[in-house]
């Protein structure tokens, strides 16, 4: 009877034992399924918000695909995405308009000049300044004007911060920020509370 007994303990054990061992197979293989659309999830989501390019970056991608002198660096936001154009003076033909994603480099659409088309474009120049308030909304944003200065600077080499004004553009508290550099003027749109760089314009001088 004893032995009866121990006979079929040892074979539930046996069973548990392989069932336990085939659970672990089962979680093994099931998780190495799952590792990989969870790590193509995560690639995506760095690459959708990841760090935004610096101007400098923006150039040198641009000519890579182009080659020539850069004119102009515009940072564009549209249908929800982010992107450079940088305006390119080829000698000896058309100048064209680089289009690249702000935050991967990658080129988006290499287009003539005389055909691109920017009445679109984001314009965030011509919005009215009220210098007046900008004591009182200077009490209502988390980001000191040397705060937004150091953010901008991000965005060129070798800058100067000129001018900041802060101004109320759609709903929202903006730094407007001009930089003097060596290869000519920027303007860089800083968000007053969030830090985040709204645009990006850079004129390069010409060296004619």
């Amino acid at each position: 009877m004893n032995k009866h007994k121990l006979w079929i303990g040892s074979l539930s054990a046996a069973v548990l034992l392989g069932g336990s061992a085939v659970a672990a197979s089962g979680s093994v293989n099931g998780q190495s399924v799952e590792t990989t659309p969870t790590s193509t999830s995560q690639s995506v989501t760095q690459s959708s918000t990841g760090k935004l390019l610096t101007g400098a970056q923006a150039k040198a991608a641009a000519l890579k695909a182009a080659e020539g002198k850069v004119d102009d660096i515009d940072l564009e936001r549209r249908n929800g995405q982010t992107y450079y154009e940088v305006e390119i003076d080829k000698k000896g033909s058309n100048d064209v308009v680089v289009r690249l994603d702000a935050y991967t480099g990658k080129i988006l659409a290499v287009v003539d000049d005389e055909d691109y088309d920017d009445d679109d474009d984001y314009n965030y120049n011509g919005s009215a300044k009220n210098t007046s308030s900008s004591q009182s909304a200077a009490k209502q944003v988390k980001l000191t004007e040397a705060q937004a200065s150091a953010i901008a600077l991000k965005q060129v080499t070798g800058g100067k911060v000129t001018e900041i004004e802060l101004d109320h553009d759609d709903g929202r508290y903006v730094y407007e920020i001009e930089i003097r550099t060596a290869d000519g003027e920027a303007d860089v749109d800083v968000d007053a509370n969030t830090g985040k760089v709204l645009s990006f314009d850079q004129d390069f001088d010409d060296e004619d």
